[in-house]
């Protein structure tokens, strides 16, 4: 029986160098179908945010008003080494994917068999937001990212008490800071994990914790100062986001953004299922290693304790938040619940699980491929679709028709505006207030996107302003108020610019409205 049992754990178990072979191979051949297949099929970017970070990227700027900003320091990393690639945020979002699997991965094999441990990273693989939804990069997929990195290098630190762990914790610590404030939601689970337990708090005794706070802080005093020196704009930003007024809304929010959680979790129950059995199956562990007990532990601080915050702000401010702020408190679910559940040891069990994770892997991009191939050819007017080259193609023949100068600036509404910036060859400087979406300026004393322009800069230096032209305007008028309100020496172009878009189905060309503000 025991030599059976032998026999059992070496079939499920793969050496590290083939563990790590598996990994790799499997993770970055799938990473790199998602930049793949979208450059080849798409001309511009499913969502406005990642054009606001694109055009924000090369300002190198702390903050703006809504986030930090590390997520367009990354983006400018890849751009520079890309030339500027339309793929440059796909390979962006990858990166972060990557850094998530192999987090979860790396932690798995402390607790798990090497096997297991590529079930547990493999079984996020069809996780929403390192699927169709990075094909969206913003601060989501940054804090996913270095919000899994901080998980696992504190483990490691808590268990090990090694120097160079608190370091790496530090780092990442500070950065997952850098990428979204929901930061604190991770760094109040740890304390809470390490304060309960008696082995944490003798950590305190030792020099390691205090050596990640202070790296964490030093690495955000950058952003702390920013935030003094602009009046704590970010805090006000969102403090004022989607406050409710009905009473009703704090028992429907915390309840719909409980329930749009399935769509973080759902794929990695759907995958893990030949591991653990049917639901009806499951049995708690009975034998655990005290090491398996202390992840298990500080996993469940780390995905239990944020969620319940996110529903406690929702019930006390009767506010929305949306439910991508819960993406990365279940990147380690998988892990968890092996760790807390019995595991059907069969090795042919745990050979058909890779292979059902793999398998399900390719369903999901071979449906990938045929939904980009429909959207590309019978879409209707959408983002992805959009014909940005050819406006900043159209854009650029504009300026240089009047001017033998490099574009500074473009103005105007953010959506067209944004994809001029990122267009045309000389990447102008985007200037936007935060109130012109497709509807005009309402308060003409609203604040700038960021802190490195204002009306007076554009006015003095010159661009360009665009604006959307809808159906409904007449050709005759079409120019908002807010245009010479603004920019007051800006020389409307008469002809709009016209862009067709590259689908079979009937749908009207984009017009957009230009005005040329000349250099003093």
């Amino acid at each position: 029986m025991k030599e059976k049992l032998q026999t059992i754990n070496s079939l499920n178990n793969f050496s590290p160098k083939v563990a790590a072979i598996c990994f790799w191979s499997i993770t970055v051949f799938f990473s790199a179908l998602w930049v793949i297949l979208p450059t080849m099929f798409h001309t511009g970017y499913r969502i406005s945010d990642v054009i606001e970070v694109q055009c924000i990227a090369k300002e190198w700027v702390i903050a703006t008003r809504k986030h930090p900003m590390l997520p367009a320091w990354i983006l400018e990393i890849v751009n520079i080494i890309t030339n500027r690639s339309f793929a440059a945020p796909f390979i962006a979002s990858q990166f972060c994917v990557i850094l998530t699997l192999w987090s979860v991965w790396q932690l798995g094999r402390k607790v798990l068999s090497e096997k297991l441990a590529l079930v547990g990273a493999f079984t996020i693989l069809p996780y929403y937001f390192f699927t169709y939804h990075s094909l969206v990069y913003n601060q989501n997929m940054v804090l996913i990212a270095f919000w899994s990195l901080s998980v696992y290098f504190v483990f490691q630190a808590f268990q090990t008490n090694r120097f160079l762990y608190w370091v790496l914790s530090g780092v990442s610590i500070g950065l997952t800071f850098h990428a979204k404030y929901m930061a604190v939601f991770l760094v109040l689970s740890m304390l809470i994990f390490m304060f309960t337990r008696s082995d944490g708090r003798k950590l305190w005794r030792g020099i390691g914790p205090y050596i990640t706070t202070i790296i964490a802080f030093l690495i955000f005093t950058p952003h702390i100062i920013w935030l003094y020196q602009n009046d704590f704009a970010t805090l006000d930003y969102a403090k004022n986001r989607f406050i409710y007024s009905s009473q009703i809304c704090r028992i429907l929010m915390p309840m719909w953004f409980t329930i749009y959680q399935m769509e973080n979790w759902y794929s990695t129950l759907i995958v893990i299922y030949p591991v653990l059995g049917f639901v009806w199956n499951w049995k708690l562990k009975i034998h655990e290693t005290k090491n398996e007990s202390a992840c298990r532990q500080y996993l469940f601080c780390c995905f239990i304790i944020p969620f319940i915050l996110c529903i406690a702000i929702m019930t006390v401010k009767n506010c929305w938040l949306s439910a991508s702020y819960g993406a990365p408190f279940w990147t380690f679910l998988s892990v968890w619940l092996m760790l807390r559940f019995q595991c059907n040891k069969s090795a042919n069990t745990l050979v058909n699980t890779v292979k059902l994770t793999v398998l399900l892997e390719v369903i999901m991009y071979l449906l990938l491929v045929t939904s980009i191939l429909f959207s590309s050819l019978h879409g209707k007017q959408k983002k992805q679709l959009f014909p940005t080259r050819e406006l900043g193609t159209q854009c650029d023949q504009i300026w240089y028709s009047k001017f033998n100068t490099p574009c500074p600036f473009v103005s105007g509404e953010w959506s067209i505006c944004g994809y001029a910036c990122y267009a045309m060859r000389d990447r102008p400087s985007l200037h936007f207030y935060w109130n012109i979406y497709d509807g005009g300026i309402s308060n003409l004393d609203a604040k700038p996107t960021g802190n490195w322009s204002t009306d007076a800069d554009v006015n003095q230096k010159g661009g360009l302003v665009v604006w959307n032209i809808s159906e409904n305007n007449n050709p005759n008028n079409y120019i908002p108020n807010w245009v010479h309100q603004r920019f007051p020496n800006a020389e409307v172009i008469p002809e709009p610019i016209i862009l067709p878009y590259k689908t079979s189905t009937k749908i009207p060309p984009h017009k957009i409205g230009v005005a040329v503000i000349p250099p003093i």
